[in-house]
């Protein structure tokens, strides 16, 4: 349209001209110039109509990933309540987990495309939280329920239905069939409609066949776990009854593959296991979720990753992550500080199921944090490996180099361990490491906390600097022998 306007308003000119008196050299430079001004016109609707096209497309894709974020922020509040049921009658709310990542591995097997498999894996773990509704005395009966009782536990498909129908998001939609249909059998015997082969939607069929593998390879309060021989034996005997035939067979496989336990799939790579465990605690962490944030590491120890892994690989790097994050402005003063007591509270309960039973029997180790020192939990979790392997441990934060000296002379540790930054050598870090090292050369000095990692190098005016949070017990243990070397001569 611009071109035909700018045509004719060039022969328009020209024509004017002539018809004026002009001469024709008057007129051809009309015509050159009205063939300029088209051009330009053409070339500046083609750029604007590109720039119009880019902003629709960012636009566009801005939409799909505010819906996407928004689908997966609705899965993720009812998946917490979901959270919440399978904390009361299992040991961890890891089954949750483990049945997201069991139905995604069978539908890739099978072959179900990328957006399927990617909904799935967030939708199966809501299959069962219709338990909600169901009463404790029911739900934590250690032995077995009457009919009556069974009756009112049946009712959970129903009820989780119910509770996430109806939303605009995929994600709960397919949780909502899920919820309802992971109870039925293939031969029509299942609750709660008495569904029957292919009726039986698709996902439903899946989560069927990760759900009794793992509950039949877990403990419950009623029973222990079977052994995976005799649990692949046993859901053997419903192929074609309780199970689809070719679904069954398609776990089979994907057990096959990966050896006797499907869990050892995803076992059998530590680190990428290390790298998704961080991925998902870091965006926890940046979203302020603490249960995600639990969820992630209590799944991460039930695949077999240890404790002072989690700390050296998962959660200081998730803590540095955080700090980048706040220093560049890219989230504020509250998320963070939100983010450090998610990261203490998670810390608290690794505390717990790191010593257990553990007898304080060997050297006595200070863990001090010096005074105006804001990040202490470095310093946390060098103070919990120790206190795991048995060091009588005192952990205090915010000393003063006259109250670090002082808590020496009364305590008489065998070695100290100092909270340390980058800048550890000046102001009161390093007031307080000089103070210490004239009054007492004897006891050996760990500088750990927010160093490790990068900052420092490996000795620091004879102090020993740790390089990994995990290597903690080790440089301990080396320095106590190396104290210990000349009085034994």
């Amino acid at each position: 349209m611009w071109l035909v306007v700018c045509i004719g308003l060039g022969g328009a000119g020209a024509a004017g001209a002539v018809l004026a008196g002009a001469s024709a050299t008057v007129a051809g430079c009309v015509v050159v110039l009205a063939g300029a001004a088209t051009a330009l016109g053409w070339r500046f609707g083609e750029q604007r109509r590109a720039s119009l096209v880019e902003e629709i497309e960012g636009r566009t894709r801005e939409l799909k990933r505010a819906l996407s974020e928004l689908e997966i922020a609705q899965a993720e509040t009812v998946r917490r309540l979901s959270m919440a049921v399978e904390f009361r009658d299992e040991d961890t709310g890891a089954h949750i987990e483990r049945i997201g990542r069991f139905s995604r591995l069978l539908a890739e097997h099978i072959g179900m495309d990328a957006e399927f498999c990617e909904r799935l894996s967030h939708a199966a773990p809501l299959h069962d939280v219709g338990k909600v509704a169901i009463p404790d005395a029911i739900l934590l009966k250690p032995g077995p329920l009457t009919p009556e009782e069974r009756a009112i536990v049946e009712t959970h498909a129903e009820e989780g239905h119910r509770l996430v129908r109806g939303s605009s998001s995929s994600i709960l939609d397919m949780a909502a069939t899920i919820a309802l249909s992971h109870q039925e059998k293939w031969d029509g015997t299942g609750y709660p409609r008495g569904l029957k082969g292919e009726a039986i939607p698709i996902e439903g069929r899946i989560v069927a066949v990760a759900d009794v593998f793992d509950a039949l390879t877990s403990d419950r309060v009623y029973r222990k776990a079977f052994p995976v021989d005799d649990a692949i034996r046993m859901m053997r005997e419903q192929r074609g009854r309780h199970f689809d035939p070719v679904l069954l067979d398609a776990f089979m496989e994907v057990l096959g593959r990966s050896g006797p336990d499907a869990r050892e799939q995803v076992r059998s790579d530590p680190a990428a296991l290390v790298e998704s465990t961080l991925e998902s605690f870091a965006t926890a962490l940046e979203r302020g979720d603490a249960e995600m944030a639990e969820a992630a590491i209590a799944t991460a120890i039930e695949d077999g990753i240890s404790p002072t892994t989690l700390h050296a690989e998962v959660i200081n790097p998730a803590l540095r992550r955080i700090t980048v994050l706040s220093e560049t402005g890219e989230i504020d003063e509250d998320r963070e500080r939100h983010a450090t007591t998610i990261i203490r509270r998670v810390l608290a309960t690794l505390y717990r199921y790191m010593t257990g039973s553990t007898e304080p029997t060997r050297e006595r180790v200070l863990l001090a944090g010096v005074e105006g020192d804001e990040h202490t939990l470095g310093l946390q979790m060098v103070h919990d490996q120790l206190a795991a392997a048995g060091y009588q441990t005192i952990f205090d934060t915010d000393l003063s180099a006259e109250r670090l000296s002082a808590m020496v002379d009364s305590q008489s540790p065998a070695l100290v361990v100092v909270g340390a930054t980058e800048g550890s050598t000046s102001n009161a870090v390093g007031i307080a490491l000089r103070d210490l090292r004239s009054r007492h050369p004897e006891i050996p000095i760990v500088l750990g906390g927010a160093a490790v990692g990068g900052g420092l190098p490996n000795e620091r005016d004879g102090m020993k600097v740790l390089e990994r949070i995990d290597e903690s017990v080790k440089a301990v243990e080396d320095l106590l022998s190396e104290a210990a070397a000349p009085a034994s001569v």
